[in-house]
């Protein structure tokens, strides 16, 4: 355990050591103070809704942004260090290759989580500041965004994926990227199965939201997004695990 909770430490210090994640965490906390600008001056004619700012940046992060950060991640922590040549002085260490492969995993998770309460605090501050804290349910809000980690596993896993079969790191985001926009477009073109794929659910947090919520419906979600993530699990770390370097 304590050379995971190292690895990982290791890891995460890789990632804010680049500058480009440092300003991606500035960029996301960014977006959620123009957004929550936008949206009060504009009174909601831009589609904004000013007094539930938090969850709907959180829509946009969870949808769009966070996915990229992801790509990005998996192709710095692990493309990367293979283009380098750096992964063979690791994988010579006194560790499995699966311990490594969940010391990686874990970091971006972090990165990830790290991410989403830096949207979380300035999308909140910022709809405080223009609408009150009475425009805002501050526990719903941190429900909202701590169960958004869920759906964010299984893209994760799909990105890392994706880099075990990439030769360089620029490929990795495209074609993670990509990869993402293209099951997104089939499971809008054919509605019908899109209860069965997993990017359909990074804003499954709105099942929590009301009264009334849909305990059926969420097991049935989370259900969905485990076992993604199970199998997306297996095969990578497997491909990691077998892979020559």
């Amino acid at each position: 355990m304590e050379i995971i909770k190292a690895g990982v430490r290791n890891e995460i210090l890789k990632l804010l050591s680049l500058k480009k994640y440092r300003y991606l965490l500035i960029l996301i906390g960014l977006i959620g103070i123009l957004a929550s600008f936008l949206g009060k001056v504009s009174k909601g004619l831009i589609g904004l809704l000013s007094n539930n700012m938090p969850n709907t940046v959180l829509s946009i992060s969870t949808g769009f942004i966070l996915p990229l950060m992801i790509a990005m991640a998996a192709a710095d922590l692990f493309t990367a260090e293979q283009e380098s040549g750096t992964i063979k002085a690791i994988i010579t260490r006194p560790i499995s290759r699966t311990s490594i492969f969940i010391t990686k995993l874990l970091a971006i998770i972090i990165y990830v989580i790290l991410a989403l309460l830096v949207c979380l605090m300035t999308s909140t501050i910022s709809n405080i500041i223009f609408n009150g804290i009475g425009a805002l349910n501050i526990l719903e809000t941190f429900l909202s965004y701590a169960i958004s980690i869920v759906p964010m596993l299984p893209i994760t896993l799909f990105a890392i994926t994706v880099s075990q079969v990439c030769k360089n790191s620029s490929s990795t985001v495209m074609l993670s990227v990509f990869g993402y926009a293209i099951i997104v477009a089939v499971s809008i073109i054919f509605p019908s199965i899109n209860a069965m794929i997993f990017t359909s659910y990074t804003g499954w947090y709105k099942l929590f939201i009301g009264a009334i919520a849909p305990i059926n419906k969420i097991l049935n979600v989370f259900t969905l997004l485990v076992a993604y993530t199970l199998i997306l699990f297996a095969v990578s770390s497997w491909t990691f695990e077998k892979k020559e370097y």
